[in-house]
């Protein structure tokens, strides 16, 4: 399991090849695998292949350019109905999305993860162009593909970034 943690990078930049919807399916089925707080699960799930709308994503949050060649974003959303207060809905999507990430490793895929929230300009952004509901927030967007691109594999553990409580 670790050797996949090290193995999961930021992918920008992909091939220009269909991931079958079965890869899809385990990132999904990964993500809603995730605790959430209280069981609530509350996260929520858009996959978005429809390549004007991916390329239109850039202009909701400009930090997606690499939605010009990922073959799909899965948008995470947190449902309010499903979790109150709406302060678990963040960390509960973020564990469905490491999920997903670590999986993604595992299929052979390229994902990157873009924060959406907490900005309430992004969020309105997502909302009309994506014509999601109110109670759902749109967290953040995670590009899928095959990367095109290789990196560096590093190991970013610092001790010194630990402190122990004996």
């Amino acid at each position: 399991m670790l050797e996949a943690i090290w193995k999961r990078q930021s992918i920008r930049n992909y091939l220009n090849q269909e991931v079958e919807e079965e890869k899809l399916e385990a990132l999904l089925r990964a993500a809603m695998n995730a605790p959430t707080a209280r069981n609530t699960q509350s996260w929520r799930f858009m996959v978005v292949t429809n390549k004007e709308a991916l390329h239109s994503m850039i202009d909701l949050q400009p930090y997606t350019q690499m939605m010009k060649s990922a073959y799909c974003a899965i948008i995470v959303m947190g449902d309010r109905n499903a979790s109150q207060p709406d302060e678990y809905l963040y960390v509960d999507a973020a564990a469905a999305i490491e999920n997903m990430l670590i999986e993604g490793v595992n299929q052979g895929l390229g994902t990157c993860w873009c924060a959406i929230g907490p900005s309430k300009e992004r969020i309105d952004a997502f909302r009309r162009y994506y014509q999601i509901e109110d109670h759902l927030i749109p967290i953040a967007a995670v590009a899928v593909g095959y990367g095109n691109e290789e990196k560096e594999k590093t190991d970013r553990y610092d001790p010194a970034k630990v402190r122990w409580f004996r």
